[in-house]
């Protein structure tokens, strides 16, 4: 399993937004493919990942997280 997480957004950013998930359990995702939109104070950004499936999504819309959070798990294709 693939954990996706928040990336780093700057040197005083702690937390961001998720604004959206592109998302759900059990979709086939290609490496590019937008996952998550967040957001910090200063910028937004579209989180992607590598080709797999979905299996678990630990974020929603509205969540706070703190930078390095696990966002969600891709099973990557073999």
């Amino acid at each position: 399993m693939l954990d996706i997480h928040v990336p780093k957004m700057g040197m005083s950013t702690i937390t961001i937004d998720v604004v959206a998930v592109h998302v759900s359990v059990g979709q086939e995702v290609g490496p590019d493919d937008p996952l998550v939109e967040i957001e910090s104070e200063k910028s937004s950004f579209e989180v992607t990942g590598r080709a797999g499936v979905v299996r678990e999504l630990l974020v929603g819309p509205g969540d706070s997280c703190d930078i390095g959070q696990v966002l969600l798990r891709i099973e990557p294709r073999a």
